[in-house]
């Protein structure tokens, strides 16, 4: 009897809910409702149906339209807003699949050169207020498909972009955090800030970050009722424990036998259960200074594993402050703040590096294997502020991104870690040389930094200008022997006999066993004397007068190779290189294809490795 209801006698909650499944497409659901004008009308008016399917396709709008929410904000037309967000989608993919023609020969771009998308997120050229979320959605999920099915030229773009349009964003957020109040310039905010900015293409939450925090102070709050039911922590009035959460607290809220109580069971709890510990063994590495991934692996540097403790700890009623030290970074806890004379105050400093070690003058070790200990002179050093240390954290990143232990993204690294010093030290000429010298290295705009330098030799006194006057000068005469020169078409390369390999294909080095990629080849050797010395290649059996292959290697940089040191790979994976998108658009298990820029350099060598493979095959 069931079987000759139709649906359409269903009430519209009912088929609401059925179809805010989420196995049902937004074409599923357009199709459903062409079907009679009940269920176009129940499709086109649920604010249910588009608000589910908003978030599912763009999960990173839930955080922010609820956070509006709270204070008020009400969507009256989901489907519209729905809308909004497919159209700055398309916008968006129109203009990403420019991004090959127009910049295909460089690896590093410009900001200017990426204004164009101003408009799709900038609130002030019209963009709708939740247009930047909803962008930064899409890229992500451009930049997480799997690279055996997507096209891997719009990956290397989309990653270019996202860096530019959450990098804009987050300058303004600084600008406002510096802006705070300083009890509400509290140090989590800006690790926070530092994480999204150097991983752009993650999804860094702040409401994710505070809750792992939180959780850590719930742990320690279980384990302490367990030794002390009594403790006034317990009778404290819920609002008064979630302003801590985000204000900094200028004393203990409890007298000296409570506060000690709570510092004991939080380092018990964050060191012997949570295991949160130093990372010796990849101290320069980046995520060690990413307060997400500290919390997730539970392991990194001083500064990052000291943000968390002070965090977790202010939570709890207790004051602890930054001390920045020339080789070391510390925790340093008073029994009381407000004590008439500081200097007898006794001073602990903890080691959050060490297992959260407390140190005084008196019990401290050598730290880091330096000589001396660095709070000798305790009470000289004063608390490091939230905002000097994100200067510090930004130091940490730009000498991790000049590291060559990973090869892999590491001029996005530096560049982005750079760019970070440059946000945080505006006017300080070192900061601008360095950053200067990153973009003359990868012929960057420099229009930004001469205009910021010219006025800061305005404003300054004579005895400062003379940096500011050098490195300014150093730019003008880059510009002014630098000639511009309009990119002619490509002059296309045909696949001569003699050349045995082509474009695209996969190959293994025979002695130093890399896998790797051919992005281009020479009939001989056209490297320096220089280098072909340094390299032996005229011990070679074949020298120099041999076909030479432009690599990418798997291990992230780049080689120029002999062909008699290459044979096909026999096993070919994936090449894992971050300018693999740059040349090719789509991975073949066998070889790549090479994208349009690529193809007009080499217009004939996908015959010849679809005849190698078909051999191949054939055999």
């Amino acid at each position: 009897m069931a079987a000759d209801v139709l649906i359409s006698f269903l009430p519209c909650e009912v088929i609401e809910y059925i179809l805010i499944n989420d196995n049902l497409t937004v074409n599923d659901l357009i199709n459903f409702g062409k079907t009679c004008k009940l269920f176009y009308k129940t499709i086109t008016s649920s604010n249910k149906i588009w608000r589910t399917k908003l978030f599912k396709r763009w999960p990173n709008l839930k955080e922010n339209y609820e956070k509006n929410e709270i204070h008020g904000y009400e969507v009256r037309n989901w489907l519209g807003e729905y809308r909004i967000s497919l159209e700055y989608r398309r916008e968006l993919m129109k203009e990403l699949s420019l991004m090959s023609s127009l910049h295909y020969k460089k690896q590093e771009l410009s900001h200017s050169k990426l204004q164009n998308y101003d408009r799709l997120f900038r609130q002030e050229l019209g963009a709708p207020p939740y247009a930047y979320y909803s962008i930064i959605d899409e890229l992500i999920s451009i930049i997480d498909e799997s690279p055996l099915t997507s096209n891997l030229t719009h990956k290397y773009y989309a990653y270019k972009v996202i860096r530019y349009i959450r990098q804009c964003y987050l300058a303004n957020e600084w600008n406002k955090f510096i802006n705070l109040p300083e009890n509400k310039q509290t140090l989590e905010r800006g690790a926070i800030l530092v994480s999204q900015w150097s991983q752009p293409e993650k999804r860094v939450s702040d409401l994710i970050v505070k809750s792992q925090l939180d959780n850590i102070a719930d742990t320690t709050k279980k384990l302490l009722h367990d030794k002390n039911p009594c403790h006034p922590i317990y009778s404290t009035p819920i609002d008064v424990l979630n302003e801590w959460k985000d204000t900094n607290i200028y004393d203990n809220q409890w007298n000296s036998n409570d506060t000690r109580e709570i510092m004991t069971v939080l380092c018990d709890v964050m060191f012997k259960k949570m295991l949160f510990h130093g990372n010796s063994e990849m101290y320069y590495s980046s995520v060690n200074s990413f307060i997400d991934q500290v919390l997730e692996k539970r392991r990194g540097i001083p500064i990052t594993l000291a943000i968390v403790f002070e965090s977790v700890a202010r939570r709890l009623g207790v004051r602890c402050e930054a001390v920045s030290f020339p080789s070391h970074f510390l925790l340093r806890w008073k029994e009381s703040y407000t004590c008439d004379n500081q200097d007898e105050c006794e001073n602990f400093y903890i080691d959050v590096f060490n297992g959260g070690q407390f140190l005084t003058k008196n019990s401290c070790p050598k730290i880091s294997g330096i000589s001396r200990c660095p709070i000798e002179r305790h009470n000289v050093h004063k608390a490091t502020s939230a905002i000097e240390v994100v200067q510090r954290m930004a130091n940490n990143l730009e000498i991790a991104g000049r590291q060559r232990t990973h090869l892999n993204g590491r001029a996005a690294r530096l560049r982005s870690a750079l760019d970070l010093l440059y946000l945080v030290r505006p006017y300080d000429p070192n900061t601008i040389l360095h950053l200067a010298r990153f973009y003359i290295l990868h012929q960057m705009d420099l229009a930004e930094l001469v205009v910021i330098l010219r006025n800061m030799e305005k404003n300054l006194d004579l005895a400062s200008k003379g940096q500011v006057n050098h490195i300014l000068r150093m730019l003008e005469d880059y510009e002014n022997h630098t000639i511009v020169i309009n990119e002619e078409d490509t002059v296309p390369k045909i696949h001569p006999e003699k050349v045995k390999y082509a474009v695209g294909m996969i190959m293994r080095h025979r002695s130093y066993g890399y896998l790797c990629v051919i992005t281009g080849w020479d009939e001989k050797c056209e490297a320096t004397p220089d280098w072909m010395n340094e390299m032996g290649i005229d011990e070679l059996l074949n020298g120099q007068n041999q076909p030479f292959y432009h690599l990418f290697a798997d291990d992230g940089s780049i080689r120029y190779a002999a062909e008699e040191n290459l044979t096909v790979a026999p096993n070919p994976n994936l090449v894992c290189h971050d300018e693999i998108g740059r040349f090719f658009y789509k991975y073949c298990i066998t070889h790549y294809l090479p994208n349009a820029e690529k193809q007009k350099e080499y217009p004939t060598d996908d015959q010849i490795h679809d005849d190698y493979f078909h051999i191949s095959l054939d055999l």
